[in-house]
C-alpha cells in the first residue's frame, strides 16, 4: 500500500491520536499493523501459549485446597477452558493475523481470561488477599497482552476490576476499609497498566513513523541517485555520439581506433578502414533541404547496421562521410564488405517530398600497414574515395 510521503514526521499522514494513541490516518494505522505482522504474531503467540500453561497449572494448587469439594470441578472446567481457548487462538495465530495485530484476538483471549478469574474467586475458598492478589497479576497480563490497541486493554481491564469488585464487595463481605484499599489497589494497577501500555503503542507508532521517514528519505535519494546516473549517461552519450544519426562521433572514432590499432598491433592481426562518403550530397540538400537529407545520413547507418558484420566500429566522420573500423580483416575482404554495402545503398528508397530516391555512396578502403599511424590510414582512404569520385562515384576503390 502506497502512502503519501511526508515532508515531516507529524505530518497528517502519521499524526498519532493522543488518547487512542494509533494512528488518525486509517491507512496509516493498516499499514503500522501489516509492519509489526510476523514479530506481533511470534510475541503474542509465545505469550498465549506460557500464560494458558500458567493458568491451567494451578489446577494442582485447587485441587490441594478443594480436594473433596464438588465445586473443584467447575474451577478445573474453568481452568481447562480459559487455556484451551488461548493455546487454540495461539495455534491459529498466524492464519489470524489481522485479528492479532488489530486487537481482537488478544482481546477475547484476555476477556475469557478475566470472565474465567472473576468467576473462579467465588468458588476457590482462599483468603480475599491472595484473589487481591491474583487480580493484580491479571489486569497487569491483560495491558502486556494488548499493548498495540491501548483503548481494548484498558476497556477490558477496567470492566474486570469493577466485576471483581463487585465480587469481593458481595461475596466476601468487606468492610468499607478493605473496599476503599482494594479500590486504591485496582485504580493504582489500572493507571500503572495503562501508562506503559499507551507508552508502548505509541512508541511502536513513532518507530515506525521515524522508520517511514528515513524510508522516504532513502527513496527520494535513491531517485535522485538514478536520475543523475541517467543524465550522466545521457551526456556521456551525447558527447560521444552524433546526434543526427546515433553513431559514434569524430571525437569518439578517434578514441576508439586507437585502441583497436593498438590490438591490431599487438596480435599481428589485420585490419582495414572503409571511408564513405555520400555522392551528390550537397545538390540533395539544396534541392530538398537539409531535414531530408538528414533522412539519407540516417538510411546509410541504417544500410550499414545490416551489411557490416561484427565486429566492426561505425562512426560519422564529417558532413555526409563515415568511416568504418574493420578488425581481422584483410582489404580483399574488407573491399567485398564496402562493394556490399553500395550496392545495398543504390537499391534502399528514401522517402524525400512525396517521392522514392535512391541515392549512392563511394568508399574508399585502406588496409592498415604495420606500424602505420591512424592519420596515415585515414589519408590513404581519403585518396580512395577521391580515386572513387574522379571515376564516376558511386564506386568502391581500394588501395594497398
Amino acid at each position: 500500500m502506497n502512502l503519501p510521503i511526508p515532508e515531516h514526521r507529524l505530518s497528517d499522514a502519521y499524526r498519532i491520536d493522543r488518547l487512542t494513541a494509533e494512528f488518525l490516518f486509517p491507512e496509516t494505522e493498516w499499514a503500522f499493523r501489516r509492519s509489526i505482522r510476523e514479530v506481533w504474531v511470534r510475541q503474542t503467540r509465545t505469550a498465549m501459549v506460557i500464560a494458558a500453561l500458567f493458568y491451567l497449572m494451578f489446577v494442582f494448587t485447587d485441587w490441594v485446597v478443594m480436594r473433596g469439594s464438588p465445586d473443584y470441578y467447575l474451577v478445573m472446567l474453568n481452568r481447562f477452558s480459559v487455556s484451551l481457548i488461548g493455546l487454540t487462538v495461539a495455534y491459529f495465530a498466524r492464519p489470524l493475523w489481522r485479528q492479532m495485530v488489530n486487537g481482537a484476538a488478544p482481546t477475547l483471549v484476555v476477556g475469557f481470561g478475566m470472565i474465567g478469574f472473576v468467576w473462579k474467586a467465588m468458588l476457590v475458598p482462599l483468603e480475599f488477599g491472595i484473589h487481591g492478589m491474583g487480580m493484580m497479576a491479571m489486569l497487569l497480563g491483560v495491558y502486556v497482552f494488548v499493548p498495540n490497541r491501548f483503548l481494548n486493554a484498558l476497556v477490558v481491564s477496567l470492566v474486570a476490576s469493577a466485576g471483581f469488585l463487585l465480587v469481593a464487595m458481595f461475596h466476601f463481605n468487606l468492610a468499607v476499609g478493605q473496599i476503599l484499599t482494594l479500590i486504591a489497589l485496582l485504580v493504582v494497577t489500572n493507571i500503572l497498566g495503562a501508562m506503559v501500555t499507551w507508552r508502548t503503542s505509541m512508541s511502536m507508532r513513532i518507530a515506525f513513523c521515524d522508520q517511514a521517514v528515513l524510508m522516504a528519505a532513502n527513496e527520494r535519494l535513491e531517485r535522485e541517485a538514478g536520475e543523475r546516473l541517467r543524465l550522466e549517461a545521457e551526456l556521456r552519450h551525447r558527447a560521444d555520439h552524433d546526434e543526427t544519426t546515433g553513431v559514434a562521433n569524430r571525437a569518439a572514432f578517434f578514441e576508439a581506433a586507437g585502441l583497436l590499432l593498438a590490438e591490431s598491433e599487438a596480435e599481428g592481426r589485420p585490419l582495414s578502414l572503409l571511408l564513405v562518403d555520400v555522392d551528390y550530397f550537397k545538390q540533395l540538400n539544396g534541392t530538398y533541404g537539409h531535414l531530408r537529407g538528414d533522412d539519407v545520413l540516417r538510411a546509410l547507418v541504417a544500410v550499414c547496421r545490416e551489411v557490416l558484420r561484427r565486429p566492426h566500429y561505425l562512426a560519422r566522420f564529417g558532413g555526409e562521410e563515415f568511416v568504418v573500423m574493420l578488425p581481422e580483416t584483410a582489404l580483399a575482404e574488407a573491399a567485398t564488405v564496402a562493394e556490399q554495402l553500395r550496392t545495398e545503398c543504390q537499391r534502399t528508397p528514401v522517402a524525400i517530398a512525396e517521392v522514392a530516391i535512391h541515392f549512392t555512396i563511394s568508399a574508399g578502403v585502406a588496409q592498415r600497414h604495420p606500424s602505420e599511424p591512424l592519420n596515415a590510414l585515414l589519408r590513404r582512404a581519403d585518396e580512395a574515395v577521391f580515386a572513387a569520385k574522379y571515376k564516376g562515384r558511386n564506386r568502391v576503390e581500394a588501395v594497398a
